[in-house]
């Protein structure tokens, strides 16, 4: 028994469905059209993927102007050096203004989705005898308002560090 492997312990791979992957892209979908913030969302959304790529371009045109400048440097031709600082100072302004577009379209997209989450809560909070449930629920009834500060804080912060970081990598 001892030279025959035990085949009770051999670990079976996790395999999601495709089916629990599109019926929660189906929920997420059904949410973000029933949002009232869905316009805001989507217009967004839409700013900072343009943003990300506008800085993209800012960042490969900084890579560029290295060489001129240091030929520059080289040469000691002290017109093209200031002609290199003046380039220099409209990229680096630039992307410093990306910088701070991106940061704010950030802050709002999670503005936003918590607002939202927060007013889909709400309305889950809401329904009749709720009250009733969560003062007899024990201790996990306790101020469920925080609770739900807290939690929509939490995902809102997520998925957008999330979806940002992704289109980032990308």
């Amino acid at each position: 028994m001892a030279d025959q492997p035990d085949k009770s312990a051999t670990v079976q791979p996790v395999t999601v469905e495709a089916s629990s992957l599109r019926d929660q892209v189906a929920t997420i979908k059904r949410a973000l059209i029933g949002s009232p913030v869905r316009k805001w969302l989507v217009w967004t959304s839409v700013g900072i993927m343009a943003v990300i790529v506008a800085t993209s371009i800012g960042q490969v045109l900084l890579n560029r102007w290295n060489q001129p400048f240091y030929d520059a440097l080289a040469r000691r031709d002290m017109a093209a050096f200031l002609h290199q600082l003046m380039i220099f100072a409209v990229i680096a302004g630039t992307l410093l203004l990306l910088n701070i577009a991106q940061t704010w379209l950030n802050q709002m997209i999670r503005l936003k989705l918590r607002e939202a989450l927060t007013l889909d809560l709400i309305d889950q909070w809401m329904r009749p005898a709720r009250a009733f449930r969560l003062a007899n629920a024990g201790a996990i009834g306790v101020n469920p308002d925080q609770r739900m500060q807290q939690d929509a804080a939490h995902l809102s912060d997520l998925s957008t560090d999330l979806g940002v970081g992704l289109l980032q990598s990308f």
